[in-house]
């Protein structure tokens, strides 16, 4: 209710991304950077926005402006992974991804992305690894499911991907 919070902006932009208003939740993010321009996570959130409109180089911007503000947030370090592995700079990524991990080895979504960055480098094996200990660390995610499902499946080893579809539906 607040009009005038960073914090309260950004969290109806997660409640409008629920609701698949994602124009909207753009909006409610850039108002919080209106707010508070000196807020990592509102620029980390903004990133993650315009990833999921394909705006890759906005999300780069914001998510490199995102880690210059603060380096020791694991939000800001793994969306700059995520935004590089979308510019095909799997380097960059696992550099990040690898850095938010050191950060916090108990946060699955580095581990997702540095599996992923991983696997498109060819390395199935290492990848499949740390797709299978973010799983371990949220096992309810069915993103991270369906990603080591697709790892199984590509190893030729059907029975243990159609169990990580399963869990993913």
């Amino acid at each position: 209710l607040d009009q005038h919070s960073a914090a309260a902006h950004l969290a109806l932009s997660y409640v409008q991304q629920a609701q698949f208003e994602i124009d909207l939740a753009l909006g409610s993010v850039q108002k919080a950077i209106t707010l508070d321009a000196q807020n990592a996570l509102a620029w980390a959130r903004s990133a993650e926005l315009q990833m999921s409109v394909g705006y890759l180089d906005r999300a780069l911007e914001a998510a490199q402006h995102a880690v210059n503000l603060n380096a020791d947030l694991v939000k800001t370090q793994t969306v700059l992974g995520f935004a590089h592995l979308l510019q095909i700079d799997t380097q960059s990524a696992k550099t990040f991804f690898t850095q938010a991990i050191a950060l916090d080895q108990a946060d699955p979504m580095p581990r997702l992305g540095l599996g992923i960055a991983l696997i498109r480098e060819g390395n199935l094996e290492a990848g499949r690894i740390e797709l299978e200990i973010a799983a371990s660390l949220d096992p309810a995610n069915s993103l991270i499911r369906s990603y080591l499902g697709k790892a199984y499946f590509e190893e030729k080893r059907y029975s243990l991907a159609g169990t990580q579809f399963d869990l993913a539906k």
